[in-house]
């Protein structure tokens, strides 16, 4: 996998948002503490469905076989209290007009349902055992640092895509130096 391949695949799984919601943008940027509060809400369903694509593919010994319902735990923990970050970042992303929607108390349930089969849907089989070291290598760190580095990726690949890399995410982060607003839970 190459760098600008591996940066794209952590930048896809760190904002957890596929290209069609991010067309609609706002004109608004979100902010890092939002985009961590984003992955972090996903992150159990993104987990699981990185798990049905790859699981199949990997050896029985592999991380995603053996420890994804540990990390899984890991991140339930953390999901519900990031909603009110996620969904700030969402509203950035779509616009007020789905404030509505967004209050709802559905919303959450399927932001993440649709989001997490949209983001591991762009894992090639090929890739698997990658997905499953990085996925190995992110166990043993706390949820929100792992929110924030992956997101620190989303935004070095953003950095590529501003550079003329179209392939690099489309999802309207602000600039890597930008200050930090709000904590990822709110």
């Amino acid at each position: 996998m190459t760098r600008s391949k591996l940066l794209g695949t952590a930048a896809a799984i760190a904002a957890c948002i596929a290209a069609p919601i991010a067309e609609a943008q706002t004109g608004q940027c979100v902010t890092q503490r939002e985009a961590e509060a984003l992955f972090l809400y996903v992150a159990p369903d993104l987990i699981r469905t990185t798990t049905a694509l790859c699981g199949p593919r990997l050896p029985a010994n592999a991380f995603l076989r053996t420890g994804n319902a540990r990390l899984t735990a890991k991140y339930r923990a953390e999901s519900s209290a990031a909603w009110p970050g996620a969904k700030a970042a969402l509203l950035k992303i779509v616009g007020p007009d789905a404030g509505q929607m967004l209050d709802s108390q559905f919303a959450g349930t399927m932001v993440s349902t649709i989001v997490a089969p949209l983001v591991s849907g762009a894992i090639k089989p090929a890739d698997c055992p990658v997905v499953d070291r990085i996925l190995a290598q992110m166990d043993p760190l706390p949820a929100r640092n792992t929110a924030a580095l992956l997101v620190t990726f989303a935004q070095l690949a953003d950095r590529e895509r501003r550079a003329g890399d179209a392939r690099a995410m489309q999802l309207p982060l602000c600039p890597l130096d930008a200050p930090r607003s709000a904590s990822p839970t709110g």
